[in-house]
């Protein structure tokens, strides 16, 4: 399945944190359509709009919510799942 999705993260910590998260990202097989980070006090929040395989976007929730400093992990589907959207054929 190939599906579109925005997961928001939360990491205690700031740039050192950050770039942990990103570092297991960068490993995952998706399209990065938007990636978004707001820095406030001793938080970061990184907003990721992804679109892949339903598995790749899985493997990467799981590495991420194992790191210690994510405070916590929320995906939030965008679009209908497709089956290979290079087959799919949209009609006006």
């Amino acid at each position: 399945m190939f599906v579109e999705i925005c997961i928001r993260v939360k990491v205690f910590g700031g740039l050192d944190q950050l770039t942990r998260v990103i570092n297991i990202a960068r490993r995952c097989k998706v399209i990065y359509r938007e990636l978004k980070v707001k820095l406030q006090d001793e938080k970061t929040h990184l907003e990721m709009d992804l679109a892949g395989k339903a598995e790749e976007i899985e493997w990467l929730m799981k590495k991420i919510v194992a790191l210690p400093e994510v405070l916590s992990i929320e995906p939030i589907p965008k679009t209908i799942e497709m089956e290979d959207p290079l087959t799919e054929v949209f009609l006006p």
